[in-house]
């Protein structure tokens, strides 16, 4: 895979990782039937594990934190599966302290398109948010 296909995927890839962070994909099941892979795992901070079915049963009902997420990167693992890690910064209401963490992604490529396949977010220390899209 050359440079620019790379980068045009990684591209791809980070829209759809911040789309899944976006209110109106978080309450849509539909939505997220989408772009979750029917063998999706996630790994949340507290060390709970969801499948796709938990995860289409519970976002929908959520109240959605206010998102922050930065330094993204990117690597091909295989021609099938691509990995993000970036910074990612929520709170649950404007008033509320922030959670910081590292998260990643595991996307595979099912032969149509590229599915999230696993998640998991690491607490770590504060970090600066920066407002800039990267």
């Amino acid at each position: 895979m050359s440079g620019k296909i790379k980068a045009t995927l990684f591209n791809q890839l980070i829209e759809a990782e911040r789309q899944l962070l976006e209110p109106e994909i978080r309450q849509s099941a539909d939505a997220l039937d989408a772009l979750l892979d029917d063998d999706f795992i996630e790994i949340s901070a507290n060390g709970t594990s969801f499948n796709k079915f938990q995860v289409l049963t519970r976002l929908p009902t959520e109240v959605v934190p206010q998102f922050y997420n930065q330094h993204f990167k990117g690597r091909m693992l295989s021609d099938e599966i691509a990995q993000l890690s970036y910074q990612a910064a929520f709170r649950r209401s404007a008033r509320a302290e922030f959670n910081y963490s590292i998260r990643m992604s595991l996307w595979r490529f099912n032969g149509q398109q590229w599915q999230m396949v696993f998640h998991q977010g690491t607490p770590c220390a504060p970090f600066t948010i920066s407002m800039d899209d990267d």
